[in-house]
């Protein structure tokens, strides 16, 4: 067992606040507990490893044990053959344990291999490099510093680097980072379909994370090389002795026994996954004790880590002195020394005056901004993945996929929206039959509306790889360029932040949040679309929350499952799951997964008309 061993994930979560690693050794509930989206993320991890392994062809599996003593006994065994490569190989030090995704040895020389699900520019890091900068894994300003986003993958191997030279003091121990270079396209298509899971090798055998073997033609990969190995000892040296030293401590933490450390409470604690709201054990309320009560909290605020300036920390300063709602907050800090406020200032205190009032709040703007949208109207909005092993060929890790569009076109103010949209059909490559689908519904007139920046980034994103790979006529990629660049496309949240509150809102402008504060507060809205009126218990739910699940049976067991889609990470599981029935010819199912993504996506749509149809009654446009 590993309860009392210090692992590099216990490090990791301990570095962010030395109390969650007590939560996390006795076994607290989190908010990611059960999140089929993270465990998906940490299936691409899985892949990505399975690729990583075929650079090695001769290497010798060690695997995951409850039993990590006698994985350590096999890795010390395997490791006295020279040179070798071990996957998994398992290491202890004290309470310390570390297992690297690949070893290699050669003589004295250990390289020590940590994979990581991540983009990395190899190009760009070594044009920098030229040019005599720091390259992208150091800070631009301060070149013997570590950027703020690599720190926890540079600790990462500095913690396994520790262990290994602990253990092997004669040995000279080079740390890597193996991950997707952004920057280099694939030349296998359905790269995706080439993996499997590896069967257990023998009685006893213990693997509770899933082991990946990739089952494809290795020199294609290697033909195509996308995966980028990065020598990171530089970067470890600069961090390896704080490593170690606060290795130590946590150590001492939890062995024999853990013991709880109280760590600091700031606005560093918003997002912790300890913050659940029911059960005996609840970390965050351990932590914060009455604290954690307030409502509204001032943890609802609006950009609350920039309360009163980025450099004041006016936030952690009401928390050291006990103050945690809402109402806490001194207004007159919300003005600058020259008595002029800004945006996000005014939007924090536009969410106290009228939270406190429990009252909507329009901006004198609002009605001026609705006028100018030109008829016909079309809320639009885009269904996306950026998958980590691209699916097609040509396309990039990391690089957005587009797999379906729903839009509500209104000829004129009274007229009923009528609803169109495209779904990815096939396996093919999907983005010049996405575009030009889209341009022919919405054509060259009309404003487009949607949520936030991301369908123009799409559109872009879209244009660029259809001229890389020669694909989409000019005309369809002339219109990209125009739709993109002109003042048809409109962001509602942009209109929001500006114009719109309503206190139910609290510090947030997702379309979910400002739809279904409409949707709670404007009868006449509820009367347009009585199909996604649901009460629970007298009590009227989020539209959301109405949207049917349908009953997926995909291994013919118990009598299937049921399913619904009603946020953006289910839709991405959504379409996984559709290709994946595609593929294997189960048409009901994958007809049942179209059907979850149609009603979830239109639903969106919907949402933004609502919003429309409140601000035109409030505004009297």
């Amino acid at each position: 067992m590993e309860d009392h061993y210090l692992t590099k994930s216990d490090f990791k979560v301990a570095r962010t606040c030395p109390t969650k690693l007590y939560y996390r050794k006795q076994g607290y509930p989190t908010r990611e507990d059960g999140d089929e989206y993270l465990q998906w993320l940490a299936d691409q991890g899985y892949l990505l490893e399975a690729l990583a392994r075929t650079l090695w062809p001769d290497g010798c599996w060690i695997g995951f044990r409850s039993d990590v003593e006698d994985a350590v006994w096999e890795t010390m065994k395997a490791l006295e053959r020279d040179p070798c490569a071990l996957f998994e190989a398992t290491f202890i030090s004290g309470n310390k344990l570390a297992r690297v995704d690949i070893l290699t040895r050669r003589g004295n020389t250990l390289e020590l291999i940590e994979v990581k699900s991540h983009s990395f520019d190899r190009q760009q890091h070594d044009e920098l490099l030229a040019a005599g900068q720091p390259g992208l894994l150091r800070a631009a300003r301060k070149p013997g510093e570590l950027r703020r986003e690599w720190q926890p993958y540079v600790e990462d191997a500095a913690f396994q680097a520790n262990v290994l030279r602990e253990l092997f003091p004669g040995f000279r121990v080079v740390p890597y980072l193996l991950m997707l270079d952004s920057g280099r396209p694939v030349a296998v298509d359905g790269l995706h379909r080439q993996f499997v899971v590896r069967p257990r090798p023998r009685a006893g055998w213990d693997a509770p994370l899933p082991a990946v073997d990739f089952i494809g033609d290795p020199r294609e990969v290697w033909r195509s090389p996308f995966l980028v190995q990065l020598n990171v000892a530089a970067e470890v040296e600069l961090v390896q002795d704080e490593v170690r030293r606060r290795a130590d401590e946590f150590v001492g933490t939890i062995a024999p026994v853990p013991q709880r450390v109280n760590g600091s409470i700031s606005t560093n604690c918003i997002n912790c996954e300890y913050r659940v709201t029911d059960g005996d054990q609840r970390g965050f309320h351990e932590c914060w004790g009455p604290l954690a009560d307030p409502s509204p909290h001032l943890f609802d605020l609006y950009r609350v880590g920039e309360l009163g300036g980025r450099k004041e920390r006016l936030a952690d300063a009401l928390i050291a002195a006990g103050k945690t709602s809402l109402y806490d907050v001194p207004e007159r800090q919300l003005t600058r020394q020259d008595g002029s406020i800004g945006e996000h200032a005014r939007r924090q205190r536009i969410q106290i005056s009228h939270t406190r009032s429990n009252q909507e709040w329009i901006d004198e703007e609002l009605g001026p901004a609705l006028r100018g949208w030109r008829f016909p109207l079309h809320f639009v909005d885009f269904e996306t993945c950026t998958p980590a092993i691209p699916r097609y060929r040509g396309m990039r890790p990391f690089e957005v996929l587009a797999f379906q569009w729903c839009c509500q076109t209104m000829d004129s103010a009274g007229a009923p929206p009528r609803h169109y949209e495209w779904i990815q059909p096939t396996e093919a490559y999907p983005h010049a039959a996405f575009a030009a689908a889209l341009r022919r519904q919405v054509g060259d007139e009309g404003s487009i509306l949607v949520w936030a920046t991301h369908e123009r980034t799409v559109l872009r994103a879209v244009r660029r790889q259809l001229a890389e790979r020669g694909e989409g006529d000019a005309g369809l990629l002339e219109w990209l360029d125009d739709v993109t660049e002109s003042d048809r496309i409109v962001d509602m949240n942009r209109l929001t932040l500006k114009h719109y509150f309503h206190p139910r809102m609290g510090g947030r402008t997702s379309l979910k949040v400002v739809a279904d504060a409409v949707w709670r507060a404007n009868p006449a809205v509820r009367a347009r679309l009585p199909q996604y009126a649901l009460e629970v218990d007298g009590k009227l739910q989020s539209p959301y929350r109405a949207l049917p699940p349908l009953m997926i049976d995909e291994d013919g067991v118990n009598g299937g499952r049921a399913v619904s889609v009603a946020e953006g990470n289910g839709a991405i599981l959504a379409y996984y799951a559709m290709m994946e029935r595609l593929a294997a010819n189960a048409t009901l199912e994958w007809e049942r997964w179209r059907q979850l993504l149609r009603q979830y996506c239109q639903l969106d749509t919907l949402a933004m008309v609502m919003v429309w149809w409140h601000w035109r009654e409030l505004t009297g446009e």
